[in-house]
């Protein structure tokens, strides 16, 4: 998963330290009336103790859920207005299914060893409101596609497809993984260029779904809805 970023406390180079230590203490030697105390920085700990608690608390599954239905309403709407060769498109890791497991163990970093093994062992855990609503769309004749970052092998490929099926999805209509020899520092060029090859297959994109803005950015679908993802970004 080129790109990715863990949660983490803002980067803050030497030289910004120095210059805000610098900038306070000319302001406190120079008596500067009302000079407010430097913000301080976000806490690393407390960012991931408010994951565990937006998690635990159920507020993130209603958030997404909320989004979900959002985008099954959408496609009703244009399924009832009529569409020919309708389709959506869904990232998979947090998108259809929750890596959270991972991500606890794991304290929120990220390995990419690691990352593959949890994959290839089909430890990833269907997102409940996103099955609900790919199951809608295909009982309606919607084709369904994935694009995902996960890269390209036939181990990599086996375990996402056996594992969407475990997680109650239906067969999807395609199943796009990142080629191994993409080694572009964004996703977009990828995702997009995938959703552009489904509608020259003479498909219309109703709905992309993802949990990052590079899961939408680029164009090629009507209506993009992300999901809350608190846990990492991929550019």
């Amino acid at each position: 998963m080129t790109g990715r970023k863990s949660v983490a406390a803002p980067r803050i180079t030497s030289s910004f330290v120095l210059l805000a230590l610098l900038a306070t203490g000319c302001a406190t030697a120079q008596g500067v009336e009302g000079a407010k105390p430097a913000e301080p920085a976000p806490n690393l700990s407390d960012l991931k103790r408010s994951i565990v608690a937006y998690h635990d608390s159920g507020r993130w599954d209603a958030d997404i859920t909320r989004a979900n239905q959002q985008g099954q309403d959408y496609l009703a709407r244009r399924l009832h207005q009529g569409v020919s060769k309708p389709a959506i498109v869904l990232d998979i890791d947090e998108t259809s299914l929750s890596t959270y497991g991972y991500e606890v163990a794991h304290d929120f970093g990220y390995d990419a060893t690691a990352f593959d093994d949890y994959v290839l062992a089909r430890e990833a855990t269907g997102i409940a409101s996103t099955v609900d609503l790919v199951r809608f769309a295909d009982a309606h004749g919607v084709a369904v596609f994935f694009v995902t970052g996960r890269r390209e092998s036939q181990q990599m490929r086996d375990a996402s497809a056996q594992d969407l099926r475990e997680e109650g999805y239906p067969e999807p209509d395609g199943l796009y993984l990142r080629p191994a020899d993409d080694h572009d520092p964004s996703v977009v060029p990828y995702k997009s260029g995938a959703r552009a090859s489904i509608e020259q297959q003479g498909y219309q994109i109703v709905l992309n779904i993802g949990d990052q803005d590079s899961d939408l950015d680029g164009g090629h679908a009507e209506r993009a809805v992300r999901l809350p993802n608190p846990m990492y970004e991929v550019g």
